[in-house]
């Protein structure tokens, strides 16, 4: 048998789940939605507002700010302080009031502070040494958009390489799975996946949350499976399954794939921001001669939130096809679709993730739906006779 994995399987709903679970997870999703709503707008009419009036400019030439990189450096700081203040009421809500409402949130005032102040300090870090380089370029060269694209590749391999080991580490504890025999199920299966894996750690992810998850996270020796000490209150065959749908990725090298597609898409990318930040009325609405001049990183921002947003549909029609493949490699490394279907069950109901989405939500979503993935299952099991020998898909 063979499947699309790039169209949408359809699937009905109701036929995988009861009414009161399609409603719980429609009313725990509906105040998101808005709030997410609300969060972009706001984020819009902040960088509007910072265009508009040129802040940025002013205040850098009435503090006397000269050197470009002290200009650069005070208006990435001002535009991180100012998107905090904008996104913190939020963010307090949701994680104090929504969630601890539905009894997702364990997160602590403490823990909560702890949080912004780290990611706000590691934000800073990262751009400091992604945007300094770009910005020597791009008072360099006029081909700074070639070589600035180069570097936002290169730091993204780097990141990717290097984020379980130096930056989940800042926000997380991680330990070996103390049970061995599961280590050693999860590892056979990681083996059977043609994967070797350095680590299967667990995740201190009940200190913020209720919710279960999992990843595959690294690259080379940095490899590992991440479990999130929640997911050890589910059956083992489970948690197999989850893992096998991680290790499903990287048998179908979507991460390889996913660094093409994030070369391609960049460059598409860094083209449009350069046709905006060269454009003269583009420079005279943010209040700069020239782009070279840091106090212009606003509209760099803005034209790459703008391209992001639109490429970003892309990314995620190719992610959703990525993930119905690894959830058919799941299948075949496991042959286990009872323990998958009750697994995707239970994580839909316990994580109350988005269950029916619009067709505006579902070209944004990188996963498909519960009932999309379930309906797959039923597919790959009508597949499995002597003749069939599982389900081809579209590479």
């Amino acid at each position: 048998m063979k499947l699309n994995m790039y169209r949408r399987i359809p699937a009905e709903l109701r036929e995988w789940f009861s009414e009161e679970e399609i409603a719980r997870a429609k009313a725990y999703q509906r105040p998101l939605t808005v709030t997410r709503v609300i969060s972009s707008l706001l984020s819009l009419a902040l960088l509007l507002g910072v265009l508009s009036t040129h802040a940025a400019p002013r205040i850098l030439d009435s503090l006397g700010v000269g050197a470009w990189p002290a200009r650069l450096a005070l208006t990435m700081l001002g535009l991180m302080i100012a998107s905090t203040i904008v996104d913190l009421p939020i963010d307090i809500w949701q994680t104090f009031v929504h969630d601890r409402k539905w009894e997702f949130s364990t997160q602590t005032p403490g823990g909560f502070v702890a949080d912004q102040l780290k990611g706000l300090l590691l934000t800073s870090v990262l751009f400091s040494a992604l945007f300094i380089p770009l910005w020597a370029l791009i008072r360099s060269t006029d081909s700074w958009w070639f070589w600035g694209w180069l570097v936002f590749l290169v730091f993204g391999v780097l990141l990717g390489f290097l984020y379980p080991v130096l930056i989940a580490p800042i926000f997380n504890k991680f330990t070996p799975l103390a049970d061995e025999d599961l280590a050693a199920r999860l590892r056979s299966l990681a083996t059977s996946a043609g994967v070797t894996i350095s680590d299967v750690l667990v995740m201190d992810a009940s200190k913020r949350t209720k919710k279960d998850n999992a990843y595959f996270a690294g690259l080379g020796k940095t490899r590992r499976v991440v479990l999130f000490d929640n997911l050890l209150e589910q059956p083992r065959e489970g948690v197999e399954s989850v893992v096998a749908h991680e290790l499903g990725h990287w048998r179908r090298r979507h991460i390889i794939r996913g660094v093409a597609l994030g070369a391609v898409t960049s460059l598409l990318l860094f083209l449009l921001v350069r046709t905006v930040v060269t454009w003269r009325p583009a420079l005279d609405f943010a209040g700069v001669p020239s782009i070279k001049d840091p106090a212009g990183l606003p509209l760099f921002l803005g034209a790459f939130a703008i391209g992001q947003m639109a490429l970003g549909l892309v990314s995620s029609w190719f992610s959703r096809a990525y993930e119905r493949q690894a959830d058919i490699e799941a299948l075949e490394l496991t042959r286990n679709p009872d323990a998958f279907v009750e697994m995707m069950r239970g994580l839909q109901t316990k994580n109350l993730s988005e269950i029916a989405p619009s067709k505006l939500k579902y070209v944004r979503l990188s996963h498909p739906p519960a009932a999309e993935r379930l309906a797959l299952v039923r597919l790959w099991q009508g597949s499995q006779d002597p003749a069939a020998g599982g389900v081809a898909t579209q590479a």
